[in-house]
């Protein structure tokens, strides 16, 4: 069962993929440290990978 930060993380990751942005612009690109940086987060604080990527 996903804890509420997961299910919170889920969100925020929905919320920055969900538009429809060319991978090959600047936008793209700054997400992808987002993207990262969420996961860094979670992990930590979960102590497990965040399955909603995988």
């Amino acid at each position: 069962m996903p804890t509420p930060g997961c299910i919170a993380a889920e969100a925020l990751h929905k919320s920055i993929v969900k538009p429809l942005i060319s991978p090959h612009c600047d936008h793209y690109r700054a997400t992808r440290v987002l993207h990262q940086t969420l996961l860094k987060a979670v992990r930590e604080v979960t102590g497990k990978e965040v399955e909603f990527i995988q």
